[in-house]
């Protein structure tokens, strides 16, 4: 209970939509520059799809859940997951949308919301495609990355 009430502290009003100014705006913007900074990456290393550089945006003992039913534990398992989509996929754009974040500690931060997909399949199809997205940000010898991933299927209403 305690460590819940200390991040319920830590967190408020460090959203990415909502209360500006002073240390909060200051949160805000490095919260946004380092989901820019994955993103970019992200796309980047799935044009052409690169399953060894998607791996390395994430942290060595990081842990993903994607859209494939296990848990992913480790870069190597993740690199692994981007691999089982090397013969289908051309490349994949992924914008995040409306990510809401909460700062956990120095150098470390939360991100949810979610992630507007367009997949290019190597028969030449397209597919679109939006996802809700949940991180954990870590920022390592300067660099940020992904140490906790979920992506999760929007369940549209009838």
């Amino acid at each position: 209970m305690v460590l819940q009430n200390q991040l319920r502290a830590r967190t408020a009003s460090t959203r990415r939509r909502g209360t500006r100014g002073g240390l909060h705006e200051s949160i805000y913007q490095m919260h946004k520059a380092a989901l820019d900074q994955i993103q970019q990456r992200w796309n980047e290393a799935s044009a052409p799809w690169d399953k060894r550089l998607l791996s390395q945006i994430y942290t060595q003992d990081a842990l993903f859940f994607g859209l494939l039913p296990r848990l992913y534990v480790g870069r190597s398992e993740i690199e692994e997951y981007f691999g089982s989509y090397q013969l289908i996929l051309e490349k994949v754009n992924l914008t995040l949308v409306d990510q809401n974040t909460r700062s956990l500690s120095r150098g470390l931060f939360a991100a949810q919301g979610f992630g507007d997909i367009v997949n290019y399949y190597r028969d030449g199809s397209v597919v679109k495609n939006r996802v809700r997205t949940s991180f954990v940000v870590s920022r390592i010898n300067g660099d940020w990355q992904i140490y906790l991933h979920h992506f999760s299927e929007l369940i549209r209403d009838k």
